[in-house]
């Protein structure tokens, strides 16, 4: 087989520069989540397209940073929308998204230290049932009750029979169809006899439990550092900013006043940041602590300006405005900085730079 036309870069970047499509169409009414039902499916099924690419063709530095940031960039355009759709409530985005912002910080933390925390089979799994888990949350709202047994009935049954027709084509288990199916077995049962309401939160505390469980080798790491006095300002200040930075926009976005597309591109641009920081941090040239909290404070600022005026006050948006204008600048820097490391292929650790 000879080599594609395109790398699994090309095909990561492509899901990124995407995505904001499938954000803009989930507040198009009915009929644009319906596209963006199986615009962002589409855009999900290309992580195994460039994971692919990558183990067949060979990977580089910023093909591995960039693939777990592009799938949280994913998890952020795919639920925040579901807050002003009202299916999901401002806390319970907090913990799915909050968990994103502090594994990203550490991994830097991590990188800088030259830990190497043991990646999780589980963190695999967290990102495809996030992914998958988007798109159930749409059907359970959406799908008659009838139609919705059949789909949750073909996500039990599918990935199982899909993947024993693959092990005698060519001798491969793939373990995680068996999840996949357990998981949908799962809730077709409460579904068929509890009804939508309580699957719709059974699915949610199952996705919510998982994507923590799946941090738990990130965080032990970091309770020995913080023990063993390695946990350094600059740490500190990275995992300061991932608990507020989330805690603020999530706030914002639940206010109806404020521009939704705004605090998405900055809480993408903030993830995209602290992916470019663990580049800089591969090569020992990381963002300074003074450089990270006049970006990341800056941000929080007027963030947190924006929240307290009252709910219709224009200065709110031009506040939250301001406060992406600084991201903009903060990612821009992020970038300069790293401008001649996106193409080397230096030694790296690939449980560092692999799924989180």
């Amino acid at each position: 087989m000879s080599k594609p036309p395109i790398t699994a870069n090309q095909v990561t970047f492509l899901r990124l520069a995407l995505l904001p499509i499938g954000g803009w169409l989930m507040y198009q009414g009915a009929w644009g989540l319906w596209v963006a039902l199986f615009f962002m499916t589409a855009l999900g099924c290309t992580d195994f397209v460039d994971g692919w690419l990558a183990r067949r063709y060979g990977s580089t530095v910023l093909g591995r940073l960039m693939d777990p940031i592009a799938d949280k960039v994913f998890i952020v355009v795919a639920f925040l929308p579901y807050l002003d759709l009202k299916w999901f409530s401002w806390w319970q985005l907090l913990l799915l998204i909050s968990r994103e912002f502090v594994i990203t910080a550490l991994r830097s933390t991590y990188e800088r230290a030259k830990v190497a925390p043991k990646t999780a089979f589980l963190a695999k799994v967290k990102t495809w049932a996030q992914m998958a888990g988007a798109g159930v949350f749409f059907m359970l709202q959406v799908i008659p009750r009838r139609e919705m047994i059949y789909v949750l009935l073909a996500g039990a049954v599918l990935p199982v029979v899909f993947t024993l027709i693959r092990y005698f084509i060519t001798g491969y288990i793939w373990r995680v169809s068996f999840i996949f199916g357990g998981w949908f077995l799962a809730l077709l049962v409460p579904y068929v006899y509890l009804g939508k309401d309580f699957t719709f939160q059974l699915l949610t505390i199952s996705i919510l439990a998982i994507t923590w469980l799946s941090a738990w080798t990130y965080l032990t790491p970091m309770v020995r550092m913080i023990i063993t006095g390695k946990f350094q300002l600059a740490d500190w200040v990275r995992l300061l900013f991932a608990i507020l930075v989330p805690i603020l926009l999530i706030q914002a976005q639940a206010r109806p006043d404020l521009a939704p597309w705004a605090i998405i591109l900055a809480m993408c641009l903030e993830m995209a940041v602290g992916g470019l920081d663990t580049l800089l941090c591969v090569h020992g040239v990381e963002s300074s602590p003074l450089l990270w909290s006049l970006r990341a404070g800056l941000l929080s600022l007027f963030s947190g300006l924006a929240l307290s005026r009252p709910v219709g006050d224009p200065l709110a948006q031009w506040f939250l405005y301001i406060a992406c204008a600084v991201v903009l600048w903060g990612t821009a820097v992020t970038f300069y900085r790293g401008r001649s490391y996106y193409l080397e292929e230096p030694k790296v650790r690939k449980d560092i730079l692999g799924d989180d």
